[in-house]
């Protein structure tokens, strides 16, 4: 069912923008300092200001407080690119390079590190590119991408996409129109929001910057859009996107203070490192990436940055920091400075320099090494994150010098060499460990192979004659089993209800479960069994609010029946339609629901030989099971004397099966079961809750 959009969604910070300028004379922070920041391996960064190194003023370089540097805006795609071209070398020689170069032979004389911001983004974007779509769109990113290989062949860090969650950089005349051609030109998808255009930007990316940590960079993500942010840093990895880290842009620290959560924030920053660790089955590296602070009361300014900064510097996870500008007037955001414009050290300057120099801040542990970055020393990678039982996966590792790989799973080594072939014989989450040695140093890594049985829901194929519930599609995972457009069940509150994969499942109001938000594009697979040749007639009972209905098409092996659905009332009323006649062949095979046109709800789909019984169909009252909820004993009432009732728990097992009217629960745990009872004539499917 259509859902509209929270306005959470939208940012709650101004639009990037030109700096406006400032007063000439900025007398900097008092006196000359040994650099801020004595960590062996973390950079404390910061950015250009106006479109230049922060001038000497008051005898202090930015070299003597920074030890990373990010343009602002030189380096973006739409500050170089000013036209099309044929080549790379045509863009070299075209764009407008000056200011960029000027900063990264700057770092490379003073050695600072030269983070790279950002590669491609749908803000700020090159107007060169408007209505630009297709295979010319690509050709113009891959020429982009090349000259900028060619230009700083030894970039060490890149934000390589830029602000992709829905809603995010969309505002810009042109915006959602780039957003679209990308997804149609790098995914070869009409849905950005799968976000298989970016895996593909970041596959690109690799290509020309092999050693580079490469970094996908958002917004809002500590409070806004945090479970947005998890599931598309999660979902690229699980694409198998050569992504190392994600960033935090961080201008949402203030949320925190006005939530009063400002205590709990470093629980927060490993809560959603954790959550994408989980949820890819792989760790990547972290970055604060556009670190500031909206604070004019200079209290609750030291405040917020003592319980943000803190945690971010200590986290072993976090490779580095990047503060977002550091003199009042000349930074993006108003109050955000850590000294005034007249130089005067802010509370948050004078807290910064103090734990700077603590030894808690030196000696900060870090997984990676910031500033020694060139791309991960161990980089693990799996040919697919999921995999069926019974089918093979390639784990590979790279590691320059690297003379001694090797890979284990449960303390049982599986191979040795840049490569390994695993098969594994039981269905779980596995993780892979890698060891590698090179100079005399181990270094060791992991990638979770999650491995799922494929197959029939509950372990039996559904019997044709007979009703088959839209919930009850097969065991498995996306684009074996299914294929889902939307990250978890959007469905209300139902996530992990009655399945715990992205399939939209909701329960209605006659209690019955059915399948929701089924959008264009979507299918779900039905391992049935036909038990004789013959034409069937099809009914489905189905459910749109549409205006203009919905459509859907049903096919068993080469078979199929499109369907054209009248709305059938306001969301959450359905209707019987009949799909017509079908003529199957016996045997074993999959039935496939595909989703033509958003949006529709679907119950049930039955199949019977005799015509004339349509109207009974729809019979799943007609059995009962009581009590319900019941603890020690149920009833089935209404089911003849010939069925069988299966306990199916929501995993999708079958944990007990019984042909008797009064069943015992002795052996049954407490939970959610689906109740599965089959008769001569149908199969009917009952939510069964156990409390003992």
């Amino acid at each position: 069912m259509f859902v509209t959009e929270s306005n959470t969604n939208q940012k709650k910070t101004p639009m990037k923008k030109i700096l406006f300028s400032i007063v000439a004379s900025l007398l900097l922070i008092g006196q000359a300092q040994a650099q801020l920041n004595k960590n062996t391996c973390k950079f404390l960064g910061n950015i250009t200001t106006r479109g230049q190194i922060q001038p000497n003023v008051g005898g202090l370089k930015y070299e003597a407080l920074w030890d990373q540097l990010t343009c602002e805006n030189e380096s973006k795609w739409g500050s170089i690119v000013n036209c099309k071209v044929n080549s790379a070398q045509e863009g070299i020689q075209k764009w407008n390079w000056k200011s960029s170069d000027a900063h990264y032979n700057w770092c490379k004389q003073n050695g600072v590190l030269f983070k790279f911001h950002c590669l491609v983004w749908t803000s700020q974007f090159p107007s060169c590119l408007k209505g630009v779509t297709g295979s010319e769109l690509k050709k113009q990113v891959g020429y982009w991408m090349d000259a900028v290989a060619m230009k700083y062949p030894d970039l060490a860090v890149i934000d390589v996409v830029n602000e992709a969650i829905k809603g995010h950089a969309e505002g810009e005349s042109g915006a959602m129109d780039l957003k679209n051609a990308l997804s149609q030109a790098l995914g070869n998808s009409n849905n950005p929001y799968d976000y298989k255009w970016i895996a593909e930007a970041f596959r690109m990316a690799r290509e020309r910057f092999p050693k580079a940590v490469l970094i996908y960079n958002d917004y809002n993500t500590f409070t806004w859009q945090k479970n947005e942010f998890v599931d598309l840093v999660s979902s690229l990895v699980k694409q198998g996107a050569p992504i190392d880290a994600y960033g935090h842009q961080s201008h949402d620290l203030d949320d925190f203070y006005k939530s009063f959560q400002i205590n709990n924030f470093g629980n927060t920053l490993k809560e959603i490192h954790n959550s994408i660790t989980q949820k890819a089955g792989k760790e990547l590296q972290c970055y604060i990436t556009e670190y500031d602070i909206s604070q004019g009361n200079e209290s609750t300014y030291e405040t917020i940055m003592e319980n943000t900064f803190k945690p971010m510097w200590e986290a072993d996870f976090v490779s580095g920091i990047t503060i977002w500008g550091f003199v009042n007037g000349a930074t993006w955001r108003e109050n955000t400075g850590l000294v005034t414009s007249s130089g005067t050290d802010r509370s948050g300057m004078t807290w910064l320099k103090k734990y700077m120099a603590s030894d808690a801040a030196k000696n900060a542990k870090a997984k990676f090494c910031g500033k020694s970055a060139s791309g991960p020393r161990l980089s693990v990678s799996a040919s697919e994150s999921i995999i069926e039982l019974g089918k093979s996966v390639t784990i590979s590792a790279e590691m320059e010098g690297a003379n001694d790989i090797t890979y284990s799973v449960g303390g049982t080594q599986i191979g040795t060499g840049s490569k390994v072939e695993w098969t594994p014989n039981e269905a779980g989450d596995f993780k892979i460990e890698v060891s590698a040695k090179a100079n005399g140093e181990t270094v060791t890594s992991s990638v979770t192979i999650k491995v799922v049985e494929v197959g029939p829901y509950g372990g039996t194929a559904a019997v044709i004659p007979g009703k088959i519930e839209a919930e009850n599609y097969d065991n498995g995972f996306a684009g074996k089993a299914f294929n889902d457009l939307s990250d978890g069940n959007v469905c209300d509150d139902f996530t992990n209800f009655y399945r715990s994969d992205d399939v939209d499942i909701k329960e209605i109001k006659d209690g019955s479960v059915v399948l929701g938000h089924c959008q264009k594009g979507e299918w779900m697979n039905y391992t049935v069994n036909v038990e004789s040749d013959g034409e069937y007639e099809v009914v489905m009972r189905v459910g749109t609010g549409n205006d203009d209905g919905g459509k859907m098409t049903v096919s068993i092996g080469n078979v199929t029946k499109e369907l054209s659905i009248d709305k059938t009332g306001t969301w959450g009323t359905f209707a019987d339609v009949e799909v017509g006649k079908m003529k199957l062949t016996k045997g074993e095979q999959v039935m496939k629901l595909s989703i033509d046109k958003d949006w529709i709800d679907i119950d049930w789909i039955s199949f019977k030989k005799d015509p004339s019984s349509v109207a009974d169909f729809a019979n799943n009252n007609v059995i009962t099971v009581l009590p319900n909820p019941a603890s020690s004993k149920i009833e089935i009432i209404g089911a003849g004397d010939e069925f069988k009732a299966e306990f199916i728990s929501l995993a999708g097992s079958v944990v007990k099966t019984s042909n008797a009217k009064v069943i015992s629960l002795e052996d049954v745990a407490s939970g959610v079961y689906m109740l599965r009872i089959t008769t001569p004539s149908e199969t009917v499917v009952k939510k069964l809750v156990v409390k003992k």
